[in-house]
């Protein structure tokens, strides 16, 4: 079986928008991995497929390019195909189109299988690696290499881990996490233009636990790096970057 793209429709909600009427990042997140899970869905490995065998996807890194925010009510269009694989990693990339086919933004992202039980990444099963991947359009550049690390915190945060943060897999949902970077900054900065972020998932959080998020700047003033630590391990969860630019 071949691995074949899919496109799924959304309406910007009024729940998914700052105050200037835009779509935030974490809500262009969740549409994408909803998008994601549609067409591993249609491939027969979607995490209920996956769950079945007390298995889970896992996202370990993705990078994502906003061109233009779409505003409340605006109709999207998510492409998203399966765009690779290196040994355990598995890559999945997206673009975001208007209904009349503006390129809006794009992102790559990086894949794991984990057992649910353990709690340990496994080799990518046989009915997964069964699925040849041929991307029907050129894939984005991989996420790869090692961010730049926060040597100076200028913000900081204390976020505490409650139930609506879980997702089903138990553990702190990936665009909590994204949200918790952003939240960290102060409204000066949320005021400009997110253009890229860059963001590595490195361990998980459970309910209960507390996260500590720090920011700085990184190697320019448009630059910012971010990490959130477990208060309770000193464990490092999530490493990230964001690229800013002033609003029009």
């Amino acid at each position: 079986m071949k691995a074949y793209s899919g496109k799924s429709q959304f309406i910007v909600r009024s729940s998914e928008i700052d105050y200037h009427g835009n779509a935030t990042i974490p809500a262009l997140v969740s549409y994408m991995q909803e998008a994601a899970w549609e067409n591993t869905r249609d491939l027969g490995i979607s995490m209920y497929n996956l769950l079945e065998r007390g298995l889970t996807w896992v996202l370990q890194r993705m990078r994502v390019e906003m061109f233009r925010y779409p505003n409340h009510g605006e109709s999207i269009t998510v492409e998203t195909w399966a765009s690779g694989r290196e040994r355990v990693f598995l890559h999945r990339d997206f673009r975001i189109y208007t209904s009349d086919g503006e390129l809006l933004g794009q992102a790559t992202s990086v894949w794991l299988v984990m057992d649910i039980v353990k709690r340990q990444m496994v080799s990518v099963p046989d009915f997964i690696t069964d699925i040849e991947v041929e991307p029907n359009q050129e894939p984005l550049p991989f996420a790869k290499g090692k961010l730049p690390q926060l040597q100076e915190a200028q913000y900081k945060q204390q976020m505490p881990v409650r139930w609506h943060d879980i997702d089903l897999n138990r553990h702190v949902t990936n665009t909590r996490y994204l949200q918790w970077i952003l939240d960290t900054l102060p409204t000066e900065t949320l005021e400009k233009q997110l253009h890229e972020v860059d963001i590595i998932y490195k361990a998980e959080s459970i309910l209960g636990d507390t996260v500590i998020s720090e920011a700085g700047t990184g190697e320019a003033e448009t630059i910012l790096l971010h990490k959130l630590t477990s208060q309770e391990t000193g464990k490092e969860l999530v490493q990230a970057k964001t690229v800013w630019e002033f609003k029009s």
